[in-house]
């Protein structure tokens, strides 16, 4: 089973981040993930973190915008069996990229989670790979 870990790059600054805000975000992700891949070894988790390095530095060059990158986001949504959306307390408003992402997913007939904890992820993961 393969799902997409929805995640907030920007939080709630938007374009106002700081690099050291997104990378803080993404680290923040990445640690999810892990714990999430851990949990369930079997799982292939696409976590968009993991690739920000590459799409920051074609956004910086003007190689992509947001709506491409958006756009590539939710073709890798398309190949995924499952979202799960990560809304940490700190950040748990659906909004920018997360919201796009939530929108296709269930237009797409996507199965969705949404969860501040990680294990409440596993737990729902668990769940949905059980029922096949």
């Amino acid at each position: 089973m393969r799902a997409y870990l929805s995640h907030s790059i920007r939080g709630p600054k938007g374009k106002d981040a700081t690099n050291t805000e997104m990378q803080e975000n993404c680290n923040r992700a990445i640690l999810v993930g892990k714990f999430i891949r851990i949990q369930i070894p079997s799982l292939d988790l696409y976590i968009p973190a993991e690739h920000e390095d590459f799409i920051g530095r074609a956004y910086r060059m003007k190689y992509l915008n947001e709506k491409q990158i958006l756009e590539i986001d939710c073709s890798i949504i398309d190949s995924c069996d499952a979202v799960i959306i990560f809304l940490p307390p700190d950040d748990s408003e659906l909004q920018g990229g997360r919201l796009i992402e939530y929108k296709h997913a269930i237009k797409t007939g996507k199965p969705v989670c949404e969860f501040q904890c990680a294990v409440d992820a596993v737990t729902w993961l668990t769940e949905f790979i059980k029922k096949g």
